[in-house]
């Protein structure tokens, strides 16, 4: 996903396409339609995607938040000219993400999710209307079952899954299971790397790239090729860090999806990664190293790059 965190500043859609092309990737996904026309301006946006159609490069975006937070039907409005404006881009698919507060008493999570589901319901007609498909990420505030629920209930004719790996870990879920249960809701993709520590409330994810962490990549890319929809494997670079806090009692109360296996695996893979920086003289964190300018982020992206086409050569026996 191509942004700040790369050097492109909102509006420079033309830098973006040059860095795909410079990266020999297949395309960009943009945060939202403003990424490309801060003022989503039709003619702007329908020249950056005859841009990218002469270059041969796809583009995806995102159209923002689905809440809960905040007025009704100022948030509609707002994702209903933000979908109209990914049209106008030459998308068909596009990603919302949520900001549930789990432990809020009041409104509780439920009631939080509830409005969710109501703001997906509203946007059902727009995306009838326009034949597109809207996909739930799955951000760092929600489970991958409650990820499920709000795409169920919603329509899967309409209405997909966004899968985030990196954020899987904040709810205590092991990306691996994770991708498997939900493939086939799986139309858009964001793919990064983590490695965890040991905290005094719980576990940190830290970001790294593709093959710098502990995630199974192999196994990740494997379901996704056989058993997902989407049409692309697009990768994500930002600066969120979170934590787990499964040592405090009170965190489970509002993670009622834990698996004891899953949470398990984590574990292990946080021993491991305390273990390997004691071996290599101290924890030396990748994100104070080299994420420090955008050319940081850019030799990060390479490397991910470079370990996901291997792993894709190893599954398929093709190049990608």
């Amino acid at each position: 996903m191509c942004g700040p965190v790369q050097g492109i500043g909102a509006g420079d859609w033309p830098a973006a396409l040059g860095l795909a092309g410079q990266l020999g990737l297949g395309g960009v996904l943009f945060a939202d339609p403003r990424a490309v026309s801060p003022s989503l301006d039709r003619a702007e946006l329908q020249a950056a995607r005859q841009a990218a159609d002469e270059r041969g490069l796809f583009v995806e975006a995102g159209v923002g938040c689905l809440g809960p937070h905040g007025d009704h039907a100022e948030r509609v409005a707002e994702l209903t000219a933000m979908i109209g404006a990914a049209v106008a881009l030459g998308c068909d698919r596009f990603f919302a993400y949520t900001r549930t507060e789990r432990q809020r008493a009041s409104p509780s999570h439920a009631e939080q999710l509830a409005e969710i589901q109501r703001t997906l319901a509203a946007l059902r007609p727009v995306l009838l209307e326009h034949g597109c498909r809207l996909n739930v990420k799955t951000h760092e505030d929600l489970s991958s079952d409650e990820v499920i629920r709000l795409v169920e209930t919603a329509g899967t004719d309409v209405f997909g899954v966004s899968l985030d790996v990196a954020n899987l870990v904040v709810r205590a879920e092991d990306p691996v299971e994770v991708t498997r249960r939900l493939a086939p809701y799986v139309h858009q993709t964001h793919l990064e790397d983590v490695a965890l520590y040991f905290t005094p409330a719980g576990l940190r994810r830290e970001l790294r790239p593709c093959g710098d962490g502990v995630l199974d990549w192999t196994a990740i890319l494997d379901t996704l090729v056989r058993d997902a929809p989407a049409r692309h494997l697009v990768f994500e670079q930002h600066r969120g860090q979170f934590d787990t806090e499964m040592f405090r009692d009170d965190w489970f109360d509002a993670e009622p999806h834990i698996r004891p296996r899953e949470l398990a695996r984590l574990v292990r893979a946080a021993v491991r990664c305390e273990r390997s920086a004691a071996e290599q003289g101290g924890r030396q964190p990748v994100d104070a190293a080299s994420r420090t300018d955008s050319a940081g982020y850019r030799a990060e992206l390479r490397r991910s790059i470079t370990h996901v086409r291997s792993v894709l050569v190893t599954i398929s026996g093709e190049q990608p």
